[in-house]
């Protein structure tokens, strides 16, 4: 639960074990409000099919990158922050990679909530 200086609730922040093989999901509750749900960016969309294409064409970005890579010096490469795409009702309302960078879409979300989301950090 997330409160103010005054101890008035926010909202709330909920971590969802994952469905293998997927990783957790987040969900962040903010009282008047749909609820936020946070997913892999290549996750989310309306079908599966949007599901399939999108992790086939980061299963390709990555295997082009991976050959550009090879041999490359300095060994093992730094991994890139898991960017979540966080919708409430069909529409993205905050994209955030890792905890280190979130970005809010929508006016109406708390930036507090963000904020916390951040603090907490995607484990």
């Amino acid at each position: 639960m997330v409160r103010d200086g005054r101890g008035g609730i926010l909202g709330t922040l909920r971590r969802i074990p994952p469905r293998r093989p997927f990783r957790h999901t987040w969900r962040i509750d903010q009282p008047g409000r749909p609820e936020i749900v946070g997913r892999n960016e290549w996750a989310a969309g309306d079908s599966a099919t949007e599901a399939v294409g999108r992790v086939a064409v980061k299963a390709a970005i990555g295997l082009v990158g991976a050959l550009a890579d090879f041999g490359a010096e300095g060994g093992d490469q730094p991994s890139r922050p898991r960017t979540l795409e966080w919708t409430a009702d069909g529409e993205v309302v905050m994209v955030s990679e890792g905890s280190e960078k979130v970005t809010v879409k929508a006016d109406w979300v708390d930036r507090r909530l963000a904020f916390a989301f951040a603090l907490v950090g995607d484990r």
